[in-house]
């Protein structure tokens, strides 16, 4: 753990906010303050719906840890960034996606690793090395998905002649770590400029950094120790946060009541654990894809 610790601090870790949910949000970065054992600090961007009020109470609860960027200086600055790739730029302003995505990768634009974390993962007990730049070093590192390929293409959009996508088996974009300087800028700029690829909006810029993960050494962090919850989710002894995904949060929400009134009690930290990404072919991401659909269309998990 002193190896960890003695690494550059405080570290930046960034995330997104707005009013919707603005109480749960700010209790999951609290919690994430109270349990991270590194020194590390928050920039929280913001969608633009927060009024002052809003600011005063985000201020109140995150306290001296954390500083809010400007919203409109931080979109000039990243659409300055990317510059030459219209495809980014147009992502990046008409879409909740495109801040979540492009304003942590240019907010520190010298420094060349970025920790972002979405403001609806919960920490319910100590860990540390997490945010490990020796980790991100040469690539990039995001949540485990053992449940679906949550991905924008179908899978016929993976074989065939001439240039194409490529993913990598299930990855959540609520946690993204960046080395910079590793990501391919052309491959991201052609694949948003493939709208055939974009089946499901929400999931394009997640499907982009799949591809990209392919591209560079990628991890995911062991998917007991942070696990997105899903109906099936289990949560284990080696569990230090989860992904409350906002489509079962409220059943979720209940029953961790519950976990962190037994998490108050002193627990030892856990050391965040992390493996490469697995290369992911249309076969194995169609047999997902109708898993998938057996989850949502007929609730079975």
């Amino acid at each position: 753990m002193s190896e960890v610790l003695k690494s550059q601090s405080p570290l930046v870790v960034q995330s997104l906010i707005g009013r919707t949910s603005l109480s749960f949000y700010l209790h999951c970065l609290q919690s994430l303050l109270h349990h991270c054992q590194e020194d590390i600090s928050l920039l929280v961007h913001e969608d633009g719906s927060l009024d002052e009020k809003d600011h005063e109470q985000a201020q109140r609860q995150l306290g001296g840890k954390a500083n809010f960027a400007d919203l409109k200086k931080t979109r000039e600055k990243t659409l300055d960034h990317l510059s030459g790739r219209p495809h980014c730029q147009a992502i990046r302003r008409d879409s909740l996606w495109g801040i979540e995505f492009f304003d942590p990768l240019f907010a520190h634009a010298d420094d060349p690793i970025s920790f972002y974390l979405d403001a609806d993962i919960l920490f319910l007990r100590p860990f540390f090395g997490l945010f490990n730049r020796n980790q991100v070093e040469g690539g990039a590192i995001f949540i485990k998905d053992t449940q679906w390929d949550a991905y924008s293409l179908r899978p016929w959009h993976l074989f065939g002649f001439g240039k194409r996508p490529a993913i990598v088996k299930g990855i959540t974009t609520a946690l993204v770590c960046w080395d910079k300087r590793i990501i391919d800028w052309d491959y991201l700029e052609w694949f948003l400029s493939e709208t055939r690829l974009h089946r499901m909006k929400e999931w394009v810029l997640p499907t982009a950094q799949s591809g990209l993960a392919t591209r560079c050494q990628s991890k995911v962090v062991c998917p007991q120790q942070l696990p997105n919850l899903y109906p099936n989710g289990q949560i284990t002894d080696q569990t230090f946060g989860v992904h409350l995904l906002g489509s079962y949060r409220e059943s979720w929400l209940v029953k961790l009541e519950e976990f962190e009134q037994q998490m108050k009690q002193s627990k030892p930290a856990i050391q965040a654990q992390f493996s490469p990404c697995q290369s992911c072919g249309s076969l194995s991401y169609a047999g997902n894809q109708l898993k998938r659909w057996i989850n949502t269309r007929l609730n079975q998990w």
